[in-house]
């Protein structure tokens, strides 16, 4: 069986549980931000489209890119039944290569986080300033995987996830870290079931490499970015005062 990150179980699972039209505390804080800004947008490691959606239907100039086929596949699908067609680009962040500049670029939810290595974070910041125009901004939100920290090296059991066919999909996980390097390593095992038969399984390698503030606060700094600002939780003007609040970075391409 073959580890991937996203691949067509994970993808149903993603999709089920992260429902399009759902309330998530970033949709509004980055139609806020976003919509002030001319130009193209690019929303990297789009997924599904949670966030992508909303900010088409508000009105926002934005392109999508994500690694996963199968994400893409879903948001393609999303968009078509709301009659949106955006642009969809297939790729990885720290190669990015993509045509023309763009005003912003924004990852939500922390999913910066699943660039496994520092050199990969530092490649997507870099890419990220080749992708700008002068005095274009960056957001891109990070957390502390705080709960996978309590509960290394044991297996944890979800609840069953019912498919609109009538099949579950049961999910176990276990975690590994390396404090050296920050990264946890959660390793999970789909396994979908439809009249008592399992009808297919899946090996996911879910990687988070996590950065403390000022640390970031420097990557950022020293791969060409200026004007940063943080908030916590999607809410302009909280400081971040708790391991378990979300960290919002904004910040501007230096000329």
């Amino acid at each position: 069986m073959t580890l991937m990150a996203y691949g067509p179980l994970c993808t149903e699972v993603y999709d089920i549980t992260k429902r399009i039209g759902g309330t998530y505390p970033d949709i509004p804080y980055y139609i806020k931000h976003l919509s002030l800004i001319k130009g193209r947008i690019l929303e990297a490691m789009v997924g599904t489209g949670g966030l992508l959606i909303p900010l088409l239907e508000a009105g926002i100039n934005i392109e999508g890119v994500d690694t996963s086929p199968d994400m893409l596949a879903v948001c393609r699908k999303y968009c078509a039944a709301r009659g949106l067609n955006p642009i969809l680009h297939q790729g990885s962040i720290e190669n990015l290569d993509l045509p023309g500049k763009f005003s912003a670029i924004a990852v939500s939810f922390g999913s910066f986080m699943l660039l496994e290595k520092r050199s990969a974070a530092i490649a997507a910041l870099q890419a990220f300033a080749r992708h700008l125009e002068p005095q274009g901004r960056i957001f891109i939100d990070l957390q502390l995987p705080i709960e996978d920290f309590k509960t290394e090296n044991t297996i944890k059991q979800r609840l069953p996830i019912t498919c609109p066919d009538g099949s579950i999909i049961l999910l176990q996980s276990t975690s590994e870290i390396d404090w050296f390097n920050q990264l946890n390593m959660t390793i999970t095992r789909y396994e979908k079931w439809k009249d008592g038969k399992l009808v297919a399984t899946e090996l996911q390698r879910f990687p988070l490499h996590w950065f403390g503030r000022d640390e970031f606060i420097m990557c950022l700094q020293e791969n060409g970015y200026k004007d940063i600002t943080l908030c916590a939780n999607y809410t302009d003007g909280l400081q971040p005062s708790s391991y378990k609040d979300t960290l919002c970075f904004s910040a501007a391409l230096t000329e």
